[in-house]
């Protein structure tokens, strides 16, 4: 009774989220622009400080992204990012770990869904890669749905700071190539995404065949 409990206060939690997260109006980029200029020196940490706390409550993370090649450029911006978003996964995971894996795990049957956790379990670095390289899997969702996982915190982690450096790169760059309208470095960064589609897509339907036949 008590897992039920903590899964559904779970699932109400991200449905509160994913509701405050699409009726709050995004910041534009001279309000953006502004907060990092009232911060000051610190406004790397703030920006940092941010990302993780917009990523784990479904602020769009492409704008973030986008927002950190805006404002600090393209090196210092795709580490802040990373950095953030690595954060604001782990808090994610945390919650999602605490309250509702317990309850999921024993839930789980022979299916579909043991499969896929027999992945993570077995392969949760590259699993969580795969995930990281998808740009249509919602990131927040993702967190969330990783924590219920048999994954553990260390290769989710792990798997998360280097899959996302790929993702916010591209992301950083489009931020960046705005200030230059028409730079050939946007068409670049969209087809470079959609070749780590395409990656993703292969490497995770080989992780899933090699589990089914394990």
């Amino acid at each position: 009774m008590r897992g039920r409990v903590r899964v559904v206060a779970l699932v109400v939690l991200v449905v509160v989220l994913a509701v405050v997260a699409a009726v709050v109006d995004v910041p534009t980029v001279e309000q953006l622009r502004a907060h990092v200029r009232a911060a000051g020196g610190l406004a790397p940490l703030v920006f940092v400080a941010g990302s993780a706390l917009g990523t784990a409550v479904f602020f769009p993370k492409p704008v973030l992204a986008a927002a950190a090649g805006l404002l600090f450029g393209l090196v210092q911006g795709v580490l802040l990012a990373v950095v953030g978003f690595t954060a604001g996964a782990l808090l994610s995971f945390g919650v999602a770990r605490a309250l509702g894996r317990s309850a999921v795990e024993a839930r789980l049957g022979s299916g579909r869904l043991r499969l896929v956790d027999s992945v993570f379990a077995s392969n949760g670095f590259a699993a969580t890669l795969v995930l990281r390289l998808l740009p249509v899997v919602p990131f927040t969702v993702s967190n969330f749905a990783a924590g219920v996982t048999s994954v553990r915190a260390r290769s989710f982690a792990l798997g998360t700071a280097v899959g996302l450096v790929p993702s916010t790169l591209i992301a950083v760059v489009l931020g960046d190539a705005l200030r230059e309208p028409g730079s050939p470095r946007s068409f670049l960064a969209l087809g470079a995404w959609l070749a780590l589609s395409a990656v993703a897509l292969v490497w995770g339907r080989r992780l899933l065949a090699r589990a089914s036949n394990a």
